[in-house]
């Protein structure tokens, strides 16, 4: 496929056998890398919307976005997560996208426009080629919208316009549909928290991990649930009070014993982490870098309700 023919885009090129073979080794190290040291991802949701049940601060100011960016640099955190239905997020992540390594999701629900969706995504981040792309809506697709979209995303790949494609799941047999329908599973995002563990002695995410694939973990602060105490109807939910008790108990932080936790699943490449400001950020950083690896059997939750953003009333 031309230049031409995916967006004309300037700088979007087509790899060759060789090249895509170069890019798959070079993947291959940056995920050993990564994984003992700094694999966090800077989330976007919160910069085109409200989102998170705890956020009360609402969407960052670009003064805020400006902070959060520099001091992601600072820190060595390499990575945005984001995607076009996140309200504006990837036009405002468009003065550092090229610096850093992106990800984003597209609709496969009528696969003939998965390429204008990310040709409109890259116009928007002003970038030719991004780090991965997620079809979002994997969970819903029939097989017939599924085998077409990983098709498609394939195409795309080798076009040059995505190193990674994939597929944004919720369980285990989404995550092992994709990897029969893509044959060549580049990437996944899950999500997985000190509560939510249904994951976490997961054979298939283990297998693609061991393959090379890059693991990508959401939601493990559970839109905030975890991150500190919150008088909602889901922070008194037993299982979240649980939660901060046992850090309570502990001595420890909840952001610290959170990341403690996905810390210590090993097939795990990178965390998304949302943020609303530069202050919760450096919070984040620094219970990061001192958050042990822990996987204490005391926690975890068979709630769904809870577990589950969807069933959100």
């Amino acid at each position: 496929m031309s230049a031409d023919m995916v967006g004309g885009l300037s700088n979007t090129y087509v790899m060759n056998a060789d090249d895509w073979h170069s890019s798959m080794q070079e993947r291959r190290c940056c995920l050993c890398h990564h994984s003992r040291v700094n694999a966090l991802m800077l989330g976007t949701a919160q910069w085109g919307s409200a989102y998170g049940i705890t956020n009360i601060s609402g969407r960052p100011s670009d003064g805020e976005l400006s902070d959060l960016v520099a001091e992601a640099r600072r820190a060595g955190v390499a990575a945005f997560d984001t995607a076009g239905a996140y309200g504006d997020a990837e036009a405002r992540l468009r003065p550092w996208a090229s610096g850093f390594q992106v990800t984003t999701k597209v609709q496969g629900a009528d696969p003939n426009k998965i390429q204008s969706q990310l040709s409109s995504s890259l116009q928007t981040l002003g970038v030719g080629c991004v780090h991965a792309c997620l079809l979002h809506d994997w969970s819903t697709l029939d097989e017939v919208q599924a085998r077409v979209a990983a098709d498609q995303l394939r195409v795309l790949r080798d076009s040059g316009m995505v190193r990674l494609i994939g597929v944004s799941a919720y369980d285990e047999g989404e995550v092992a549909l994709a990897q029969t329908v893509f044959g060549d599973l580049d990437v996944v995002q899950v999500p997985i928290n000190a509560l939510d563990r249904r994951l976490e002695n997961s054979a298939v995410l283990k297998a693609l991990s061991e393959q090379g694939a890059e693991i990508q973990v959401r939601s493990v602060f559970l839109q905030g649930l975890l991150a500190g105490r919150s008088d909602t109807d889901l922070g008194r939910h037993p299982d979240v009070v649980g939660f901060h008790d046992y850090c309570a108990q502990q001595g420890q932080g909840p952001i610290e014993v959170a990341l403690g936790f996905v810390k210590g699943v090993p097939w795990v490449s990178r965390v998304v982490v949302g943020v609303t400001g530069v202050d919760e950020f450096k919070g984040i950083l620094k219970a990061w870098d001192s958050a042990v690896e822990i996987r204490p059997e005391v926690l975890g939750s068979s709630d769904l309700t809870l577990l589950d953003p969807r069933r959100w009333a």
